[in-house]
This record gives structure tokens, C-alpha cells and sequence, in this order.
């Protein structure tokens, strides 16, 4: 168990520890780690030491900064915290239906906007820049599709499935976890998106227009983190603890 209750620069965080464990127990950290394109949501179940050396990165620099972040006294991106420890002491069904009312409606939205304005730059700066934007509406175009898709899925089969079988067979828990695998599908379509933009780094002559579809995209990617981090790390694993009768209130 850690100690939520830190006094400055107590190490909290340790190199064992994965990425989605942090950001469980210190949701403040979420905008560091997608500052620095950390995965906590699809791949965020591997030791930090691991993760950094699979990266490049000084796993002992990474602890350190989480530790800082962990340390100070929340200022910004209040609400984003109180959200994920609010979600946290949501039951399963509960959980299914904010997702639902919050992450897949704000998600459909700018998923329409960005298609909309992603075609217009396409035209419009197709001289210069035809060969990356066709590239990025492919892929944007797949992932849009995939989670559409899978937000129909969810919708319509598995998160029904769940609300009525609350204690879950082995065949329930494959079909969630069917999920957790299209997450990861998601998840690598968006890192191709990040690198073939340099993190959406804007080009010298861009026009408002791509700015804002860059800025919208960035946006939506940053809330299906967060999306796919309450499913893979807190809803998911609560409801295959029901498979043996725990509940949250039989937990210490």
C-alpha cells in the first residue's frame, strides 16, 4: 500500500513501481507524462525501470521528477485529479455509465471536428505538406473508425454483459479483455500520429485551421488516455475481482 499522506520530497514513487500505478495514486502527474509521451494507459503495466531503458531514458531522473510532482501541493489540473479519485470510488455499474455520459460523448464530438477540419487542411496545404497530411488522414481515418467501432461494442454488448452478469464468468472476462486489446490497437495508432507529427508540431506557413485540428487532436488524445487508464487500470481489473465474490468492501 502507499502512502498517499507524503511530506516534501519523501520518495513515494520507486522504480518497481508501473506507470499506471502513479498515475492511480497521483493522477497530478498525468499532464508530466503526456508532456514526455509516457504511455499509462495501454502500456502502462511494466516497471518503470523497464520502461525506461526500453525508451532510453534514466529510470532514476524519472523517479525523481514523479517523486517532485507527487510531493507538491496540487495547483493546476485540480479537476483532472478529483475526476479519477472520484472515479475511483465508483462501483462497476456506476463506472460503465460515466464513461459512457463523459469519455465516449466528448470523445465523438471532437473526433467529428478534427475529421472536418483535417480535410479541409488537406486540401488546402496539399501543395507543401501533401505527402504528411495524406498520411495523417489515413491513419486519423483508421483510428476513428476503430473506435467508433469499439465504442459500439462497448455500448451495445460488453457493458450491458456487465451490468447484468456482476459476478463474471471465465467467458465474461474474455470478452472484456477483448477490449484491453483493442485499447492497445488504439493506443499504437495514436503513437504513429505522434510521431509522424513530431507531437504535433506545427510547419512554418500553417494556417489557423491546422492549428486548431492539431491542438483538437492533441486534446482528444490526451482524454482517451485518461479513457482507456480508468478502463485498463480501474474498472477492468474491479470487475474481474468479483469473480471470486470481493467486493470493495471486503478489501483492505
Amino acid at each position: 500500500m502507499i502512502n498517499k499522506k507524503n511530506s516534501l520530497n519523501k520518495e513515494v514513487i520507486n522504480e518497481k513501481m508501473t506507470l499506471a500505478e502513479v498515475v492511480k495514486e497521483y493522477p497530478q502527474t498525468i499532464p508530466f507524462l503526456n508532456d514526455f509521451h509516457l504511455d499509462y494507459c495501454c502500456g502502462g503495466h511494466e516497471a518503470i525501470d523497464k520502461t525506461a531503458k526500453e525508451l532510453g531514458l534514466d529510470a532514476k531522473q524519472l523517479v525523481e521528477n514523479l517523486n517532485k510532482i507527487a510531493n507538491k501541493p496540487m495547483i493546476g489540473d485540480v479537476d483532472r485529479v478529483k475526476d479519477i479519485e472520484r472515479f475511483e470510488k465508483l462501483s462497476v455499474d456506476e463506472m460503465i455509465d460515466d464513461i459512457q455520459e463523459t469519455h465516449h460523448v466528448y470523445e465523438r464530438e471532437l473526433m467529428d471536428k478534427i475529421e472536418d477540419s483535417l480535410n479541409k487542411i488537406l486540401l488546402v496545404h496539399y501543395p507543401h505538406h501533401g505527402q504528411e497530411l495524406t498520411k495523417l488522414h489515413h491513419l486519423y481515418a483508421q483510428l476513428k473508425a476503430d473506435l467508433e467501432e469499439h465504442f459500439a461494442k462497448e455500448e451495445r454488448l460488453t457493458f450491458p454483459l456487465m451490468h447484468k452478469n456482476p459476478i463474471p464468468s471465465v467467458d465474461d472476462i474474455k470478452r472484456v479483455q477483448q477490449l484491453e486489446e483493442e485499447h492497445s490497437k488504439a493506443g499504437d495508432l495514436i503513437k504513429e500520429i505522434q510521431e509522424l507529427t513530431n507531437n504535433f508540431t506545427l510547419p512554418d506557413d500553417a494556417c489557423r485551421t491546422y492549428q486548431y485540428t492539431f491542438e483538437t487532436m492533441e486534446a482528444l488524445f490526451n482524454d482517451i488516455f485518461i479513457h482507456i487508464f480508468k478502463e485498463n487500470s480501474v474498472l477492468f481489473p474491479e470487475y474481474y475481482e468479483m469473480k471470486d465474490g470481493c467486493k470493495k468492501s471486503c478489501r483492505a
